[in-house]
């Protein structure tokens, strides 16, 4: 049988290794070049009828939500999601976005167009 000491450092050794993640991947990434800007997201557990992405003004939205109706207790209260906004930059082509949807990552691919700059010169007086 174990003291209430050996049970405390074996809690603080528990908690201590749980605490430690050797690589942890953030839930999205971006990747830019001169073409085009690529959007990944985890959107783990919904499926392309439940994720919606559109454009609204100069703004990426992506919505999703899945309500699991499972059997057992733990997946009747199994509830994803995702809710995001993004400001997307003026040389983006907003009516050539495209997203796809594979084992729950979704890739948000926005091409780019040549802006051209109007530079105003402003006498100082």
């Amino acid at each position: 049988m174990r003291t209430m000491r050996q049970m405390l450092d074996m809690m603080d050794r528990f908690f201590e290794d749980s605490m430690t993640f050797p690589e942890v991947r953030a839930p999205w990434d971006a990747q830019e070049d001169e073409k085009e800007i690529k959007l990944r997201f985890d959107v783990p557990g919904l499926s392309r009828e439940e994720v919606k992405v559109s454009v609204e003004e100069d703004v990426l939205v992506i919505k999703g939500q899945h309500n699991s109706k499972g059997e057992d207790a733990w997946s009747s209260r199994s509830i994803s999601s995702y809710n995001t906004r993004l400001t997307l930059p003026d040389n983006c082509d907003k009516n050539k976005v495209k997203a796809e949807l594979k084992n729950g990552v979704l890739l948000v691919t926005i091409p780019k167009v040549e802006v051209e700059k109007k530079v105003i010169d402003v006498q100082v007086q």
